[in-house]
């Protein structure tokens, strides 16, 4: 008799060597791509354009600066600046993300980039949160809004020393508030999105699952981006509109979540907001000389007490991986930025508690008693165990 073959192992599939993000930009046109320096007004309209592009994957967890590159033009396919919020191009835009992010079992992700990104720097950003994030066993879809950051490398060494850098930080914080009316826009036709996703499935089925990340800067265009919702867009209506908003090296003031303040309003459109904050020498330092004040990224909220009951506040600082830190800096990783700064995509540990906030798990963070909450100079609920 003849014997039976032993089945044939099946093959593992094959790394990604890129990935396709979605994209939404208040940035000028240039042709094929968009202006790096925006010198934007406040108060003028400035449209949306929206798209997709393919980045390209590294496959180095460690090896965080690895150059990445667009592989192709971005597809600029959303040009009707929302003139028809059902059906233009848009609005198709917006329903392709989260079709395709349904389609993979991904975690549709709205993530807002930092001060000094260009347009590629933004999207290379988010693909590498993507990557580093799925290592840790969470697929994410992000849709990147990539305001007219500068895109030049500022040294937080350098700014007491040089007057041109401070106005080069306070010109992207220019720009970053007045995109808030685009960004007003753009969250309000994500909402409206998210309502024909839920159309679109079974009958009873739960909307998307939609969760928000905000990086330095980036937590000013969102905060400058409340305000202008609240001009009559900020409805019951969008209320938990995300899971989960995870404020990470938030570049505002530490009051910034107290009453009166715009991101005060964000619980409204989130079930839970987590901030994330760490030793970090650019919000401590460059930050603190530009603005003049305590940065709620680096120290925390002004008082815990003052915060509204969804709010939480994290210190990552004691729980980061060090010797993923060594390793990262000897790839060639600045400590003042790539370490300090980028801990959030950068540091192992912080990957997987931020990968399981954002899966709706439960992260690796110890409670603090009010005794523990006060012996350092940052205020806060918990830490990274």
């Amino acid at each position: 008799m003849p014997k039976h073959k032993a089945p044939k192992s099946q093959a593992k599939p094959a790394k990604r060597a890129s990935t396709t993000l979605h994209f939404a930009t208040n940035r000028p046109r240039l042709s094929d791509g968009f202006a790096q320096d925006a010198d934007l007004l406040a108060g003028a309209h400035h449209p949306l354009f929206l798209g997709r592009a393919e980045v390209g994957w590294v496959g180095d967890p460690i090896d965080t600066e690895a150059p990445r590159s667009l592989l192709r033009a971005p597809e600029i396919i959303g040009d009707d600046d929302f003139a028809d919020p059902v059906g233009g191009a848009c609005a198709r835009l917006l329903d392709d993300w989260l079709v395709g992010a349904a389609a993979r079992g991904a975690v549709p992700l709205f993530y807002l980039h930092g001060f000094s990104n260009s347009f590629s720097d933004a999207l290379q950003r988010a693909a590498q949160i993507e990557e580093f994030y799925e290592a840790e066993g969470l697929a994410l879809a992000p849709l990147v809004f990539s305001w007219p950051s500068d895109g030049r490398v500022l040294d937080p060494r350098l700014f007491a020393a040089d007057a041109g850098l401070r106005e080069q930080y306070l010109d992207d914080q220019r720009d970053a508030t007045a995109s808030a009316p685009a960004l007003a826009r753009l969250i309000r036709e994500i909402w409206r999105a998210r309502e024909r996703a839920a159309q679109g499935v079974t009958p009873g089925a739960s909307r998307p699952r939609l969760v928000l990340l905000a990086h330095s800067m980036g937590n000013h265009a969102l905060a400058c981006g409340m305000e202008a919702l609240n001009n009559g867009l900020l409805t019951r209506e969008m209320e938990a509109l995300f899971a989960q908003a995870i404020l990470v090296a938030a570049d505002v003031a530490a009051n910034a979540l107290e009453p009166g303040q715009p991101l005060r309003l964000l619980p409204q459109m989130a079930e839970k907001v987590t901030v994330c904050i760490s030793q970090d020498c650019t919000l401590s330092v460059a930050s603190q000389i530009a603005n003049g004040n305590r940065r709620l990224g680096h120290y925390g909220p002004t008082m815990l007490a003052n915060l509204p009951p969804a709010v939480e506040v994290v210190d990552c600082f004691s729980g980061l991986d060090w010797e993923s830190r060594d390793r990262i800096l000897a790839k060639g990783g600045t400590e003042w930025d790539v370490v300090q700064h980028q801990w959030y995509r950068n540091d192992l540990k912080a990957r997987a508690a931020l990968a399981a906030l954002l899966a709706g798990k439960k992260p690796p963070f110890k409670a603090l008693e009010l005794a523990q909450q006060l012996d350092s100079d940052r205020n806060r609920h918990a830490i990274l165990a």
